[in-house]
């Protein structure tokens, strides 16, 4: 995978490392996100794709550093494939989640209304500053977590939820 870059007219240079280079670190973000969740033969494919768009485009700046529009090029490709791989892996949504809820007055409707959508969701009782709590735990596909959020603030307002990244579920109900 080589790019001969004296082919390219000098004006279009900085745009194809630009390109380029957001399409590394999008792979590279993605890549990261696979090895966080586990999934081996994802990140070596990733990893493997994106090394080697990496020396087709450090090549690109390497043999034209006289140019500041590379330079500029080669850093807001970066910056940009940053988001871009998040964005990415925010549509496809990979993997799963660890809803955990805490209310102090609504345990019993957010339960009901989970179960009601399908989810499944435990309820322990918990002590907080103002008395007793309902804690709530529901898995959940990453894709599927918006809904449930918004379905939990329509039962309480002022629910407190934080959001976990599950590597591994096995065994119990999966809704």
């Amino acid at each position: 995978m080589s790019l001969d870059w004296s082919l390219i007219p000098a004006a279009l240079v900085p745009f194809m490392i630009l390109f380029i280079r957001v399409c590394n670190l999008s792979l590279s973000t993605l890549r990261v996100l696979t090895v966080v969740r586990g999934r081996k033969r994802a990140a070596w494919a990733l990893g493997f794709v994106q090394s080697l768009i990496f020396i087709t485009v450090i090549a690109g700046v390497i043999n034209n550093l006289d140019n500041l529009w590379n330079l500029a090029a080669y850093a807001a490709g970066f910056a940009t494939g940053n988001v871009l791989g998040i964005i990415i892996d925010d549509r496809i949504a990979p993997g799963y989640s660890l809803l955990r809820i805490t209310s102090s007055s609504h345990g019993a409707a957010i339960m009901e209304a989970l179960h009601q959508a399908g989810k499944g969701a435990t309820e322990v009782t918990g002590s907080g500053r103002d008395g007793t709590v309902s804690l709530i735990y529901c898995y959940s596909p990453r894709r599927k977590v918006r809904k449930i959020k918004e379905l939990v603030l329509q039962h309480d307002p002022q629910a407190f939820m934080t959001l976990l990244q599950v590597r591994q579920i096995g065994g119990g109900w999966e809704g």
